[in-house]
């Protein structure tokens, strides 16, 4: 009897669950499931952005991308600052791959755009959404312009927007938009796109890699190693070991190791000749 009666509350207890959530508006990302098309990224890899599009830091100065892309790869997070939900955890994401990809200087070895694209948004709530973050930052840093928060008019925003191939659209008060990181290499490249609010450390740290042709971080032999095992894998938008390349790289071992001990041999033999 008493299982009988778990039964029933649990199952009431779903089905009102399952109510709240049909019910609720908020909890959709967007209001009408016919505008789903029209959110999304559309890749533009290779293509290269506009660095005279101008927008505002967070300290208030005017400034332009090309500002930024200066010998190092850029990574560039679009998001809105008063966004209540996604965008925060969004952040709180690149937040935590910045600290967990220690071997790489945010503000040395690259640099981090967090792009709000509503308009209405200014310096004065990028200054305050952004310190939570600049203070958090646990790696090493060489620069404090390492992680930058940009607001802009319509118009750098729809030209950023658009040559990233970043579709998003107002929802009521909100925005429906998709969650991603762009790499770009220093010269405004797109090289790679890093989707979720979450990211791998390692596809972080190949990603950049990939965009600096590996001349970033201290150790450059170790890096271009990493950048020969491993490539892109477009279907699993993943970073995965290149199987050829490591039965390359063992063949290589193997004959070096093989020539050498045949060598310890040859030269042994004619010590004792």
């Amino acid at each position: 009897m008493l299982n009988f009666y778990c039964l029933r509350v649990l199952n009431i207890f779903f089905v009102t669950f399952f109510c709240v959530l049909t019910f609720t508006p908020d909890i959709y990302a967007i209001s009408n499931v016919n505008d789903v098309s029209k959110i999304g990224i559309d890749e533009k890899l290779e293509e290269t952005i506009d660095l005279q599009l101008g927008f505002t830091d967070q300290n208030g100065n005017n400034v332009t991308l090309g500002d930024y892309f200066d010998g190092r790869p850029v990574v560039i997070n679009l998001m809105y600052l008063s966004c209540p939900r996604v965008c925060t955890f969004a952040l709180d994401g690149v937040l935590e791959v910045v600290n967990e990809t220690s071997d790489l200087k945010i503000g040395k070895d690259y640099q981090v755009l967090s792009v709000s694209f509503n308009p209405e948004e200014d310096h004065v709530i990028a200054k305050k959404r952004s310190a939570k973050y600049l203070d958090s930052i646990k790696v090493e840093k060489d620069r404090g312009d390492g992680w930058v928060f940009l607001t802009g008019s319509e118009e750098s925003i729809l030209g950023l927007t658009r040559e990233l191939g970043y579709k998003f659209m107002e929802d009521g008060d909100e925005y429906a938009h998709p969650s991603a990181l762009i790499v770009l290499t220093p010269e405004g490249q797109v090289s790679r796109y890093l989707y979720g609010i979450q990211h791998n450390s390692k596809d972080y740290k190949l990603a950049l890699l990939e965009a600096a042709d590996g001349k970033i971080g201290d150790n450059s032999l170790s890096n271009k190693v990493l950048l020969f095992c491993y490539q892109f894998d477009p279907i699993g938008k993943r970073y995965a070991l290149k199987a050829l390349n490591i039965v390359k790289a063992g063949g290589v071992v193997t004959l070096l190791a093989l020539s050498g001990f045949l060598a310890f041999f040859w030269i042994r033999e004619n010590r004792s000749n």
